[in-house]
């Protein structure tokens, strides 16, 4: 009889270690899943709030007119260079996982990081139009263009934090808006401006983003070739 007993409870134990492992197990995978989905809806966000974020102050410069410059500090997660621009008044960030997108109130270009992090960045208005520096090596390109047939003539000038002119070699790119490449060109300047061309390829859509990799600056400059 003692015997007996001892099985049942033996059994009963056993019966009741298994179940709290079972709700322990629960718990686990329920945090694990509730965590995991908030960071994904994290990065989703600040994807988003990086882009919103960069449109209110190209908004607060174009208030405030032809010259006007605001200071700021943006968090920006490691995006997709080749995919992450700014176009006309579009300004899109790509990571590998997710995509941010806002329209500024005006055309804007200028200057995104290579990499994840904090930096103190500017924009400035120029004529209706916006650019986006950071202080990097490299803090801004000003570019200029034409177009005659397939052949697109650039010039180029190089600035630091300080607004003065820094030589620097640089690579020209040229992608479709969906991250086609396209072409590119090797170049270099001891003044900080340089002037060169790009042929275009003759069955190419009507809009390209055009991006400049200054070399070991740690951020490049995107804008919008339009081809009428």
């Amino acid at each position: 009889m003692s015997y007996n007993k001892k099985g049942q409870y033996s059994i009963e134990y056993t019966i009741i270690i298994g179940i709290g492992i079972s709700i322990i197990a629960a718990f686990v995978i329920y945090v694990a899943l509730f965590y995991g989905s908030f960071a994904s809806g994290s990065a989703a966000s600040q994807i988003t709030t990086v882009s919103s974020d960069l449109a209110n102050e190209v908004s607060y410069v174009a208030s405030q007119g032809p010259g006007s410059m605001q200071a700021f500090p943006i968090t920006i997660p490691l995006i997709q260079s080749q995919y992450s621009f700014f176009c006309g008044n579009l300004i899109k960030l790509q990571t590998t996982t997710e995509l941010g997108i806002s329209d500024a109130i005006e055309n804007v270009s200028g200057m995104l990081p290579l990499s994840g992090g904090t930096f103190d960045a500017f924009a400035r208005d120029e004529n209706g139009s916006a650019l986006i520096g950071l202080d990097f090596s490299i803090s801004l390109i000003q570019l200029t263009y034409s177009l005659s047939s397939n052949i697109l003539s650039y010039s180029m000038s190089f600035y630091n934090y300080s607004n003065d002119l820094k030589g620097t070699s640089f690579n020209v790119s040229l992608f479709s808006t969906d991250g086609l490449y396209l072409t590119s060109v090797i170049g270099s300047t001891s003044s900080g401006q340089a002037t060169g061309t790009l042929t275009l390829p003759s069955a190419a859509p009507r809009q390209y983003v055009l991006e400049v990799y200054p070399t070991g600056s740690g951020d490049y400059y995107s804008t919008c070739i339009s081809v009428s």
